[in-house]
């Protein structure tokens, strides 16, 4: 009879033999991206491209976060906005239309009890300034998490009641991920109504944030979009619930680079889920599960506006799951107020990428922008 020992050396060695002959499990990405060889015949000039990554800051938030001392978001000076600068800023870049959404730290900066009725009120706030420019602005409506019961019902009142597009979501809260079962009911509630779901990295905790001394934004925003992909897909989230339309910013973290390595765990946490910790919902993935819920989720182009990255997203996902982003006004600081925030765009990809990446990937996702801006 072999020891328990025996048996847990006997596990591992076939598990790392599994994994040396990785590309058994590991799923094709398909063909190398021919982006860095694309040239454009003639200059790309575009009129109604779709912001599907931008920030609005009304008075009585902005005035909140002072009063909780809360002076940077990820590191950078909070900036000015107002609807009047968003349009100023929209006019000098061919910007149809912003979606606006509130970024890092959305209400959770409150008290837990004070995190719903501020939620509501950003919520009404946004909603009055789509109805006074229904042709240049969108919404996506921020979500109390305290609270998974109030988060659900003003889910329901912003997608039903006030008709915005979408919701925003952080990419943890307290510590938790998207896909940890706490945030079940959740999901469900946005599987049911075919929410759009803007995933938008957060701060780590101080006693989580690495002492290097480097602003958030750079390095700790683009890992924590990645750990809730990564939450969403071991604990099964793409699979329970898809309808969601999900958009993870910043081109989705690291997650391109990191494809192998998590088809490789998908197609071993059948066999060897317990022995990794996986939660029990991985059972059910395979080798192709990764790779499916890239090519099955969009990703905007804001901050990762250099060859390497935009090829990596584009090899990931497709040029059909890309969408133009600005991360304004907070990126303004990094691009100047008339710098372009998308440089690269053209030296990455042909005239008819751009166009679909700017404006017919947006249009076909959302319905009411499609009645009054032109494809063309």
């Amino acid at each position: 009879m072999s020891s328990p020992h025996s048996a847990s050396g006997s596990s591992r060695r076939a598990f790392l033999r599994s994994t040396v002959a990785g590309g058994a499990y590991a799923v094709a990405a398909g063909p190398i991206s021919t982006a860095a060889a694309k040239t454009n015949a003639s200059p790309y000039t575009e009129k109604h491209r779709v912001d599907l990554h931008a920030h609005h800051l009304p008075p009585f938030y902005l005035t909140a976060l002072h009063q909780a001392g809360v002076t940077t978001i990820g590191g950078i000076p909070i900036p000015a906005w107002s609807p009047e600068l968003a349009l100023e800023f929209m006019d000098g870049h061919g910007i149809a239309v912003q979606m606006l959404s509130i970024s890092d730290p959305g209400v959770s900066f409150l008290p837990a009890p004070a995190q719903a009725p501020m939620a509501a009120n950003v919520n009404d706030y946004v909603a009055s300034v789509v109805k006074a420019h229904p042709h240049r602005f969108g919404a996506f409506a921020v979500i109390p998490l305290a609270d998974v019961s109030a988060a659900r019902a003003e889910a329901d009142r912003a997608l039903t009641t006030l008709r915005l597009d979408g919701v925003g979501l952080l990419s943890s809260y307290d510590g938790k991920y998207l896909g940890d079962p706490q945030f079940d009911a959740l999901l469900a509630t946005l599987n049911r109504h075919r929410a759009w779901v803007l995933v938008h990295p957060t701060h780590l905790a101080p006693a989580g944030t690495p002492s290097y001394s480097i602003p958030a934004f750079v390095a700790e925003y683009p890992f924590d979009t990645t750990r809730t992909i990564i939450s969403l897909l071991f604990n099964g989230a793409f699979e329970r619930y898809p309808r969601i339309r999900w958009q993870f910013a910043h081109g989705g973290g690291t997650i391109p680079m990191l494809e192998f390595r998590l088809d490789t765990l998908a197609g071993l946490a059948k066999t060897y889920g317990p022995l990794l910790g996986l939660p029990k919902a991985a059972t059910s993935l395979n080798a192709g599960s990764p790779h499916t819920a890239l090519r099955r989720s969009f990703f905007d182009t804001a901050l990762i506006a250099a060859r390497p990255s935009l090829v990596a997203v584009e090899d990931a996902a497709g040029v059909p799951r890309m969408l133009f982003g600005s991360d304004w006004p907070f990126a303004g600081l990094l691009y100047g107020p008339k710098g372009d925030p998308q440089p690269e765009l053209s030296k990455v990809f042909s005239n008819p990428d751009r166009h679909a990446i700017d404006t017919l990937n947006a249009l076909s996702q959302f319905k009411r922008l499609a009645a009054f801006l032109p494809r063309t």
